[in-house]
């Protein structure tokens, strides 16, 4: 039995009043668990019969299987995804977006799943930022998107209070909270809640919007959600943002039969979503859109915009399918890429955000050889002159593991690419000394016993 906060269930049964009795008892239930495929190489070993109704590549699964043992998941094929935050799929359908090369800002981002939805909608000249600015978080952050090979996403790790001109078409604050809406599924929620810690979130994401406002572009929409179910944090939170920085809320539509509560107050709009109506925790997510020109930020020195790109040497471009619509980012070692279509707004992040580094690169020259990176290979972006070994799970996972033991032989030496099931995993080095794995060492498989 789960011994929630009194202070908690009192301000809960006055909010959902005649609901408060299902939405206690939905807490006891076991907490259902999703993946959400990956919108260009979406694969997984499971059962996927049952649609999370919101979001097109999210599936709910029978049980929660051990994803450390599926080759699929360290090849980003898919993510593990709570179901109700993959409502942001849904809302960016409904939000008209001009039909332009657009900056897109995830300010709060990791461990990185909904920057994976944002950039699902990446048009051909998008940019995606993904900020985060705690250091252990970033460095999950940077993983995961490694692991999807994300073109055009850029990661960096500054405070809110770094971003002051307006240069962002959207952006996603996901605000740290409370956490409310995660008690069923991490029993620290309940242990950490306090109503002064519900204050403090609230004055902290007030903060942090009041910062990111300065960042939004005119027209340019702000998508703010919390896992917390407290009107401080989420529709009381709206209607300041409306009243401090000339912002209107746009409405969304969902279908009845997806059991997203509506809520109206004083011209804020919001969205809840209880587990005790859906099928998932508990996610407030509301749209407001900018209709003023926020305020220039004055800088001490002018900055005018550079290009910080050029074409791909031609010893690089030749390990690539396509390389000549891809650009790398001047003076990178390991050659950062860009697709050509998004050299505008890339040089526009360059210029605002210098320490910003992009998540999908080409690799290194050594001498006269080239080292391919993970990112192209997760990016599936390399030649396809590169030849493929598949393997069966069990020699995947010894691949994961960064064995060699198992692998098939090859009279020919060079580098190749390792596939399970369609997946792309990584590279291998066929050498005099034999095989040498260049799996990411920090990702490798260090268990493969029935444990999460």
């Amino acid at each position: 039995m789960m011994t929630l906060p009194q202070e908690f269930v009192k301000r809960m049964e006055f909010q959902l009043q005649d609901e408060a009795e299902a939405f206690f008892a939905s807490l006891e239930r076991p907490s259902p668990t999703s993946i959400r495929l990956h919108h260009l190489k979406g694969r997984s070993s499971f059962d996927l019969s049952e649609k999370v109704p919101w979001c097109d590549a999210g599936y709910y699964l029978a049980s929660r299987p051990f994803f450390h043992l599926d080759p699929h998941w360290h090849g980003g094929a898919y993510y593990v995804q709570e179901a109700s935050s993959m409502i942001l799929d849904h809302v960016l359908t409904q939000i008209s977006l001009e039909k332009k090369s657009r900056t897109w800002l995830d300010l709060c981002a990791a461990p990185g799943g909904k920057t994976g939805i944002l950039a699902s909608h990446l048009g051909p000249g998008d940019v995606l930022v993904a900020n985060e600015v705690v250091g252990q978080r970033r460095s999950i952050l940077k993983e995961n998107l490694s692991k999807a090979g994300y073109i055009n996403t850029f990661v960096t790790g500054e405070s809110s209070a770094s971003f002051h001109e307006p240069f962002a078409d959207i952006i996603l604050i996901d605000a740290p909270c409370a956490g409310e809406g995660m008690m069923r599924k991490e029993p620290e929620a309940i242990r950490q809640w306090t109503p002064s810690l519900v204050d403090s979130c609230s004055k902290m994401q007030k903060q942090i919007v009041n910062d990111a406002a300065k960042c939004l572009k005119k027209d340019g929409c702000l998508i703010y959600s919390t896992c917390s179910y407290s009107m401080d944090e989420n529709i009381h939170n709206i209607k300041h943002f409306i009243n401090e920085h000339k912002l209107e809320s746009v409405p969304v539509s969902f279908p009845g039969e997806w059991g997203i509560t509506h809520i109206h107050e004083d011209g804020a709009i919001g969205f809840q979503l209880y587990p005790h109506k859906i099928k998932g925790e508990g996610l407030f997510i509301a749209v407001l859109k900018q209709i003023t020109e926020p305020e220039k930020y004055a800088y001490k020195k002018s900055r005018k915009p550079n290009n910080s790109f050029e074409p791909v040497p031609s010893i690089v471009a030749e390990k690539m399918d396509g390389g000549s619509n891809y650009l790398v980012r001047k003076n990178s070692p390991t050659f950062e890429l860009i697709t050509s279509a998004a050299l505008e707004k890339a040089n526009e992040v360059v210029m605002h955000l210098p320490r910003a580094s992009l998540v999908v690169d080409a690799g290194e020259l050594k001498g006269k050889d080239f080292v391919p990176s993970h990112t192209m290979a997760m990016a599936c972006i390399q030649s396809n002159d590169y030849e493929i070994i598949d393997l069966d799970l069990t020699h995947a996972l010894d691949y994961l593991e960064r064995s060699t033991n198992s692998l098939p032989p090859v009279t020919t030496p060079g580098w190749y690419l390792v596939r399970y099931d369609a997946t792309i995993l990584g590279w291998l080095k066929s050498t005099q000394q034999g095989w040498k794995n260049h799996y990411p060492m920090n990702w490798r498989l260090r268990n493969r016993k029935v444990s999460s």
